[in-house]
């Protein structure tokens, strides 16, 4: 006999979402939605895949779409570098840049460096110059004073954790009421949509650079590899917001608010223990300055970690 055909439509609305996928999907401002996936996509931000160039202020204050390039070398620039940049800040060993001072790397340090350009396609001729490259931007991220007074160098192995992996579970969430929320707080003001989707449903995923504790207080912490114009407050705000990396913080938060909660119980109080979110420009920082530039450091609202929370729900979830 013929085989029967379904008449009733299933719901797609379950998925798996990730800050790429949101950032990626359309902001409702005059465009055509963009056709939803025919399954679920699992989307990961690594390194440098979520760092676009940052437009170009024009005299009018006007924002135009022109790349900017800062002084370098091309081939240690843009996503590749990125990842590399990346993938050696999570191999290589903190402790031993404690002392660093000048652009070559410390004793046994150009190893994990090597690797990380080898396994992203460097030439051997490449080598060098990339081991030097890399090693000033790893120098500086982690010999820079952050806002608590730590250094990453100083950050013993047991009260870090990096490339911190999470899943948490969504409750059928309306997208209207989610972005309603994250406009109260000034959060993506420009966004009127997640592409096509009324409603979010399923799981949020997504990798942590770094989550470390310094005395006694909780902190997610992102690399950022971006050539930007400059690496003052304003251009760091400018940054956060068009890129959308203050959505990225505020997920990120809400992953480890919950794995904390999930964790320590009621010994748990995000205003006592979570201590706040840090991006690191690394192009921009000075780790002889203080405070130095290319740090942008914000704590979300206790008001809208809760409000958020209680909007995506369901509180199970792992990391």
């Amino acid at each position: 006999p013929e085989a029967r055909r379904p008449q009733r439509v299933l719901s797609r609305d379950w998925w798996v979402y990730s800050f790429t996928q949101l950032a990626r999907a359309g902001r409702g401002e005059a465009e055509a939605a963009a056709p939803e996936p025919a399954s679920p996509v699992i989307t990961f931000e690594r390194g440098a895949d979520d760092e676009p160039d940052m437009p170009v202020a024009d005299g009018s204050g006007a924002h135009s779409s022109a790349a900017v390039a800062t002084p370098g070398d091309a081939r240690f620039s843009g996503s590749r570098f990125g990842n590399v940049l990346h993938e050696a800040l999570e191999h290589v060993d903190f402790a031993t840049w404690c002392d660093w001072r000048d652009d070559a790397p410390p004793p046994g340090q150009a190893a994990p460096l090597r690797d990380a350009l080898r396994e992203a396609g460097y030439a051997e001729g490449e080598l060098d110059e990339g081991v030097m490259q890399l090693a000033g931007l790893i120098g500086r991220t982690l010999t820079v004073a952050l806002p608590e007074g730590a250094r990453l160098c100083d950050v013993p192995l047991q009260a870090r954790r990096a490339e911190m992996e999470f899943h948490f579970a969504l409750q059928p969430t309306d997208v209207d009421a989610l972005l309603a929320t994250l406009h109260a707080h000034g959060v993506v003001p420009q966004r009127h949509a997640f592409g096509a989707r009324h409603r979010l449903e399923g799981l949020m995923t997504g990798k942590i650079d770094l989550v470390y504790e310094h005395a006694g207080r909780y902190y997610v912490l992102d690399y950022k590899s971006n050539r930007l114009p400059g690496y003052d407050a304003a251009t760091l705000e400018r940054a956060m917001a068009d890129s959308e990396y203050t959505l990225q913080a505020l997920i990120y938060t809400l992953a480890l608010h919950r794995w904390l909660r999930f964790r320590r119980g009621a010994e748990y109080d995000y205003a006592r223990d979570f201590g706040g979110v840090r991006y690191l420009f690394c192009r921009g920082l000075d780790a002889q300055a203080q405070p130095s530039s290319g740090i942008h450091s914000h704590t979300p609202a206790p008001a809208l970690v809760d409000a958020l929370d209680a909007l995506f729900g369901a509180r199970g979830g792992r990391a």
